[in-house]
């Protein structure tokens, strides 16, 4: 990733310059269940995201071959989703559970249409979308490198881009589910 791209990242992480939404009053308790259902979803890519760490740290350890942690990784499910999203690697659409893209393509554009206050939480989100698909081509390529050229300073920057790529997603998924939690119900955006 380019410096230029690594500040963006880093200006994207710092929570100082998040825009928050505004308190929704009179959201109900079966509103805010259906807000958590996000939570839920990104529950589910942190838990392959944490399957790659683990193949990562097999590898790292000498258990494992680098080739396992490139399939691991082009497996994931959110790297899936960007590659089907983007088009990245120009393979067939394998399903149509697109986590991000719903969200760029359905979900964001609902709360932008039912809410104008949520404009600028909702246009952060999509940067941040894309800082991650740069992440996962950037992740992608660097296993592909530690496959053909094996050595520890190229597993070192394999790692080095997964744990930024893990620190990013965490992050943006919690600002996500906090953000959004009241109005997806409130405005009853189906997830």
């Amino acid at each position: 990733m380019a410096s230029e791209d690594t500040r963006t990242a880093i200006t994207l992480l710092d929570d100082t310059t998040r825009p928050k939404a505004p308190k929704i009053e009179g959201v109900t308790p079966v509103q805010r269940r259906i807000g958590r259902r996000l939570a839920l979803i990104h529950a589910h890519h942190l838990e392959q995201m944490h399957h790659v760490r683990w193949v990562m740290e097999q590898v790292e350890a000498g258990e494992q071959n680098a080739a396992k942690l490139l399939d691991a990784i082009s497996s994931m499910q959110m790297t899936a989703n960007y590659r089907l999203f983007g088009n990245l690697c120009g393979r067939e659409c394998q399903m149509l559970t697109l986590h991000h893209t719903i969200e760029d393509q359905h979900m964001f554009p609902a709360l932008r249409q039912a809410s104008g206050t949520l404009k600028e939480v909702v246009d952060r989100l999509s940067q941040e979308h894309v800082i991650i698909h740069q992440l996962l081509e950037t992740l992608e390529a660097a296993a592909i490198t530690a496959i053909t050229k094996p050595g520890g300073e190229i597993f070192s920057e394999l790692k080095t881009v997964f744990l930024a790529l893990e620190r990013f997603v965490r992050s943006h998924f919690g600002y996500e589910q906090e953000e959004l939690e009241e109005a997806l119900g409130y405005y009853d955006i189906p997830l």
